[in-house]
């Protein structure tokens, strides 16, 4: 356990140190880095009308099939993220998480065959962002593309929604410039440029309109930043956020992954700068809680026990641990 775990972090502190660090784009704060005002590229997050044709959906189930806790011995977690969405029209594949020791199955795979998930189940699949931990290693980042496995998956006949132009065999993936409607009920929000300390990235996160209840937001990384990503739901959705699930990216005191006494989650967001503090990620919690959440999951990959810990206790009941082989049954009844 002990090999498997420092061979992961040798992977991971390799794709955050290596060639990824752009000179002239490390954020001058932590708030750019975090998602702050200033992260969106100017103008992004402003449209002239609501998103229209949307439609609703009155079931919503979110099963997280790769992210660091699970909920069984018999599961694999990863510093990455795939979680399996279900609404009455459409079950989605979002990220394919990391697979950064190149095993085979991969975690994703391996998890899918425990929990009974076909590939044939899967009509669509969106990528939030061109980072290892989400398109299956960063053989995939650095090619533009993205792998459920080790091996190439026939993936013909089903969509994909890519944030940046990306390649895959066989199929044309859709790149995504703003918001649109991708399924019944279920929209991407449109990329929104995140500025971290490892170059700019560019981020979506899918919004489902459930019945009666409002707007969930499933996130990756929370690149965009919390902030950027409420104030894109208001513009383009009458109704309120009902639930956020995902990840925010809370590193704080440290990140999951030290190499030879480097923080590699805060080092590749926030680089030498000392990054946000405790106080810092209360505010944008309060944030958060001033729009009323009724369900609240941060994903463990990019963010501390101790954050997760201030999150349960603001949000009480509200709040719901994300763990792989634990379905959230946020509406309708379980199938």
């Amino acid at each position: 356990m002990m090999a498997k775990l420092k061979r992961h972090l040798i992977l991971v502190a390799f794709f955050a140190l290596v060639p990824l660090t752009q000179p002239g784009t490390a954020p001058s704060n932590w708030a750019d880095a975090a998602g702050g005002p200033n992260t969106a590229k100017p103008g992004s997050t402003g449209f002239a009308s609501k998103l229209g044709n949307v439609g609703e959906t009155r079931t919503l189930e979110i099963l997280p099939l790769v992210d660091w806790n699970t909920a069984s011995l018999k599961l694999r977690g990863e510093a990455g993220v795939s979680y399996l969405v279900r609404t009455d029209k459409s079950t989605i594949l979002f990220d394919v998480g990391g697979n950064l020791e190149n095993s085979d199955p991969s975690p994703l795979v391996a998890n899918m065959l425990q929990l009974g998930i076909k590939l044939a189940d899967i009509d669509t699949i969106v990528i939030s962002h061109n980072h290892p931990d989400h398109v299956g290693g960063q053989t995939s980042m650095f090619s533009r593309t993205f792998s459920l496995d080790s091996k190439p998956v026939d993936l013909r006949g089903k969509r994909v929604y890519v944030p940046i132009p990306m390649t895959y065999p066989d199929i044309e993936p859709v790149t995504v410039l703003e918001p649109m409607v991708i399924a019944p009920g279920v929209a991407t929000i449109g990329p929104i440029t995140g500025r971290i300390n490892m170059g700019p990235v560019d981020e979506q996160a899918l919004a489902i309109r459930v019945e009666g209840r409002g707007i969930v937001l499933i996130v990756g990384c929370g690149h965009q930043g919390l902030s950027n990503l409420l104030t894109r739901s208001t513009l383009l959705f009458e109704e309120p956020i009902y639930g956020v699930v995902g990840g925010l990216h809370y590193p704080i005191p440290q990140g999951r992954v030290i190499v030879a006494g480097v923080d590699i989650q805060r080092w590749a967001t926030y680089g030498s700068d000392s990054g946000p503090t405790a106080d810092d990620v209360q505010r944008e919690i309060d944030l958060l809680a001033r729009t009323g959440p009724q369900w609240v999951s941060l994903s463990p990959h990019d963010s501390s026990d101790e954050m997760i810990e201030v999150f349960r206790a603001k949000f009480g009941p509200r709040y719901h641990d994300l763990r792989v082989g634990e379905a959230q049954l946020i509406a309708g009844v379980k199938p």
